[in-house]
Order: structure tokens, then C-alpha cells, then sequence
């Protein structure tokens, strides 16, 4: 994939400059190249979706569990339709494999119906409550204990790598300037009569508009340009990756 411009030295200006080229800033940017604008996306990686884009649970969620009538609840459910279509007709990998959130204990029992409850507060009225029997018949390998679960069909697995190089590879052919291996430092802030001015390892970029697509980092972009507004608190999971020939369970 061609990377643009930008040898040591190199100076260019842009409508847009997306900091970011994880999954959020090639979707952004393959947004914005539908408009008659100049744009680039910068990242300090090799390639595209080198940091959390590659290391998320790769799930394509219905947003049944958010909290009913907040932004995230409206933003998940929009993301789940726009992106079903989007892997349909780009050819990611999904797999519709489904949900199961099994109750181990009256409490998680009892919660259950809550929890249907608050999927259909979200819009998404497929759940259901279903029994031990049927658990046992979905999931035979589970372990003893099982007391009931929520069935939720609509829950799927996509693959990450490939959404973010779709997302990537419509916006360069749509003319953005895709700039990897730029890592950016001293940033000058602009004001409405000059330009933002980021200052990177290959070269000065100059932008109207820059939008904060930096992940784990953009707490510090943020600060870079001068605002406070947030802080990002990074927390190390675990994620088990089964071998291919475990794929019966």
C-alpha cells in the first residue's frame, strides 16, 4: 500500500489530517475522502491497525448491554448495522456464531430476564431466556453447573485485520495520503487564519482540521494542542487464541 509523500524535509498541506490509522482513523478517513478535500492519515507504525485495532476481542456487537438511551447504546447499534453491511459487501470475514451469557448461580439466574429487558430497551429484540436443557444442547462441552443462560443470535465475530485494511485501502485509492512509519512530535496549533502545524519524523504537515484518531495515545495528542480534556488509563487483558484444531469446542 502506497504510504504518500514525506521524506525528511518534506513540507505538504491538508484540508484533514487523521492522527491514527487504526480502525476509527481509516473508517474516518475513508468517510471524509467521499468530500472534496485533501487528507492524510499519519501513524508512527509500519502498517495499518498495529495497536489495539489487532488486539480487541473481534467481536461485531449487537449493543444489547449498553445502558438504554446513551450515546454509546446509539452509537454501537448504528456501528452493528453499518458495518454488517459494510463486511458484506467488501468480503471481511464474519462468522453470526451468536452469544451465550450463561447464569453459574440464582443471582446471574434472576438477572437474566433483566438483561432481556434491557436488550429490547436498546432496540434489539431477539433474546432470549433459555434453560439448562437447552444450554446443554447448544453447548455440550460446557462445564457442570450451568443453570440457564441468554441466547443472543445477532452476536458475531469479524476479523480486524482485514476491516481496517478495507477501510485503508478505499481511502488511498480515494486520493488520502496514507503516511506510516510517521511518527509525529512538536505540534504548533493553528487558530482560524493559519493552519495547524504538526511537526514529524518525516516532515513538517500542515492541516485545517486535525482529528485525534491516536488510541492508546491520544490523551497525549490531545495535550500536545493544548486541551486537558481527558486522560486515557490503559489496562493489560488477557485473550486465549485456541489452536485451529480446538475449533469443535
Amino acid at each position: 500500500m502506497n504510504d504518500g509523500p514525506g521524506g525528511p524535509g518534506d513540507q505538504a498541506a491538508y484540508d484533514v489530517v487523521v492522527v491514527g490509522a487504526g480502525v476509527v482513523g481509516t473508517a474516518i478517513a475513508r468517510e471524509l475522502a467521499h468530500h472534496d478535500l485533501r487528507i492524510a492519515v499519519l501513524d508512527a507504525a509500519a502498517d495499518v491497525g498495529d495497536g489495539t485495532s489487532k488486539a480487541n476481542t473481534a467481536i461485531l456487537h449487537t449493543g444489547f448491554d449498553a445502558t438504554p438511551g446513551t450515546l454509546e447504546s446509539r452509537l454501537v447499534r448504528r456501528g452493528y448495522d453499518l458495518l454488517e453491511g459494510y463486511a458484506a459487501a467488501t468480503g471481511i470475514p464474519v462468522e453470526p456464531l451468536g452469544a451465550l451469557l450463561v447464569a453459574w448461580d440464582d443471582e446471574q439466574l434472576a438477572a437474566l430476564p433483566k438483561l432481556k429487558a434491557k436488550a429490547e430497551a436498546n432496540g434489539y429484540d431477539r433474546t432470549r431466556v433459555i434453560g439448562a436443557d437447552e444450554v446443554y444442547r447448544r453447548e455440550p462441552r460446557l462445564g457442570p453447573g450451568a443453570l440457564g443462560a441468554l441466547h443472543v443470535p445477532g452476536e458475531s465475530i469479524i476479523c480486524p485485520w482485514t476491516t481496517t485494511l478495507a477501510f485503508a485501502t478505499e481511502a488511498v485509492r480515494a486520493g488520502v495520503d496514507l503516511r506510516l512509519s510517521t511518527r509525529v512530535g512538536e505540534v504548533v496549533a493553528g487558530d482560524g487564519d493559519r493552519p495547524h502545524e504538526i511537526r514529524t519524523s518525516r516532515g513538517v504537515v500542515r492541516a485545517r482540521y486535525v482529528v485525534n484518531a491516536a488510541g492508546l495515545w491520544s490523551d497525549e495528542l490531545d495535550r500536545r494542542f493544548g486541551h486537558r480534556g481527558f486522560t486515557v488509563t490503559p489496562r493489560r487483558g488477557e485473550l486465549i487464541v485456541f489452536d485451529k484444531l480446538a475449533r469443535p469446542l
